[in-house]
């Protein structure tokens, strides 16, 4: 009887030590640069988003650790960098080969699971189709297959949205219908319905998977309607940078298949002139943007406008679950992240989308909002690879042996205080013979390209913060900064070590 009543008292001290920990809400947003009201952005519209980081520590300078979905998402779920987990594409066969190894590493969501977390996931978190069941609590809700190529009927527009085919998918729509119609909205009614049940007895795990702003650039008309855009939203660094290889702004190496399914060729290497022409193939290769050519300034401006819209379509979802959230009552005890998978271009460097080294695809927003955590703004730089570790130790509990990113709790009590020096990236190029290694300073950005089979480094590059904030002007081959370059070089050989 004594065994009996004390197995009941450690059971009952267990659940009251899970009913006090916080719930956590990670919002994650595809493709979303840090292109919102709270980091200064002059013209677009998120008031919800603003509002949650009014709440929160704002951590101006947060990178990903690859721009392309698969492997960044892989990388902050399992607190591992690109090299440990040696995915580098967007196949599901290579991440099933990945969580089929003897050493996978316990996710985020089975971490939390084992700590006495209901886990759940809705939309896209885990990279479509890239899900295992059993590391949530209940199987993820992450919509239909190819959900992310949701269109319109435009002949039928009342009727349940389609999956379109790849190469006919239009690259804007803006249909009059309710939020809830698209994909974004009914799965943000899926969260409120859960946030709603009063009947929830353990600390809730909810991670929420935007796909907007990725294309095609679907939103409702109304979010249309709230911009008026004009030659001011136009980037100011169209061109290449100066000496930079072609490698590294020519993000279109991985489309020559979808060019020829339109019967096109796409030259692989291409010459400069060449490289301008048919960068950003991910969205030229929807129907409304030219396969090749120059993009002109009006459907430049059509195309930051619907990537505006649908910034706000989501920004509106958003506030739908805060507003829940405080309804509810669990607000002051629930833990809010927001954060993107990567950045974007949007026209810079002659590129459009993803999948560089540079500023404008590594960078990312991240918000962090938690009991007992005053709001704030930081210039200290965060890594993605950080979120695990800095969740475990917010909920207190212990964080897995294998985690490689640093705890930013130390930022997040005091935004001075420094917890990395650096932030690491890194992307492959054609088929993955090339790789480009990046860090991130204070000041400076450097990139090293190396042939992957002999290691070999083809290229350099450097960019300097303090003058240079669009990376304009690759510095590398300049001498006043060839001991710059050798510390560099040394931090990337000991990061890839």
């Amino acid at each position: 009887m004594s065994r009996f009543l004390f197995l009941l008292s450690l059971l009952s001290s267990t659940t009251s030590i899970c009913a006090q920990r916080p719930d956590v809400l990670m919002i994650l947003v595809d493709d979303l640069r840090p292109m919102l009201g709270c980091y200064h952005h002059p013209w677009v519209q998120t008031p919800n988003i603003d509002r949650l980081a009014a709440q929160s520590v704002v951590f101006e300078r947060a990178y990903c650790q690859y721009a392309k979905c698969g492997t960044s998402r892989l990388s902050f779920l399992t607190g591992l960098r690109p090299d440990s987990i040696g995915v580098f594409s967007n196949r599901e066969k290579d991440a099933e080969r990945f969580w089929q190894r003897e050493s996978s590493p316990s996710s985020l969501s089975e971490w939390m699971k084992k700590h006495g977390y209901q886990a759940r996931s809705f939309g896209k978190v885990d990279h479509d189709g890239w899900h295992v069941d059993n590391q949530w609590s209940k199987p993820p809700s992450p919509g239909r297959d190819g959900e992310m190529l949701e269109i319109i009927n435009p002949d039928a527009p009342a009727e349940p949205t389609i999956i379109a085919d790849r190469i006919n998918c239009p690259i804007i729509q803006s249909p009059e219908v309710r939020d809830t119609h698209l994909y974004g909205g009914r799965m943000t009614q899926q969260v409120i319905n859960l946030l709603s049940d009063q009947n929830q007895q353990q600390p809730l795990f909810l991670a929420v998977g935007y796909r907007r702003p990725h294309l095609p650039f679907i939103a409702p008309q109304r979010y249309f309607d709230s911009y008026r855009p004009d030659s001011s939203w136009l980037v100011a660094n169209q061109a290449p940078p100066k000496n930079a290889p072609i490698l590294s702004w020519f993000n279109s190496d991985g489309y020559g298949g979808t060019a020829r399914r339109v019967g096109l060729t796409m030259p692989l290497p291409p010459t400069r002139e060449q490289a301008v022409l048919w960068n950003g193939y991910e969205l030229r290769s929807y129907v409304g943007a030219p396969n090749h050519g120059e993009i002109d300034v009006e459907t430049r401006l059509k195309l930051l406008h619907a990537y505006a819209a649908c910034v706000s379509y989501v920004d509106a979802q958003i506030g739908k679950l805060l507003r829940t959230l405080e309804s509810s009552g669990r607000r002051d005890n629930t833990i809010v992240l927001l954060f993107s998978d990567h950045g974007w271009h949007l026209g810079e460097h002659s590129a459009w989308g993803k999948m560089t080294n540079y500023e404008i695809a590594t960078q990312v927003p991240l918000l962090i909002s938690a009991p007992g955590i005053s709001a704030g703004r930081t210039r200290r730089i965060a890594e993605l690879v950080d979120v695990y570790p800095t969740l475990c130790e917010i909920i207190g509990v212990p964080a897995p042996e294998h985690l490689e990113g640093q705890r930013l709790t130390a930022t997040l009590r005091n935004p001075d205080k420094t917890v990395n020096d650096v932030a690491h990236s890194q992307y492959s190029r054609y088929n993955g013979k090339f790789v480009g290694r990046t860090v991130r300073t204070d000041r400076f950005r450097y990139v090293q390209w190396s042939e992957k089979k002999t290691g070999n480094i083809i290229a350099r590059e450097l960019y300097d913060h303090q003058k240079d904030a669009m990376e304009m002007n690759n510095l590398a081959s300049a001498p006043e900064f060839a001991k710059d370059i050798r510390r560099l070089a040394e931090i990337i050989q000991a990061g890839h070590q």
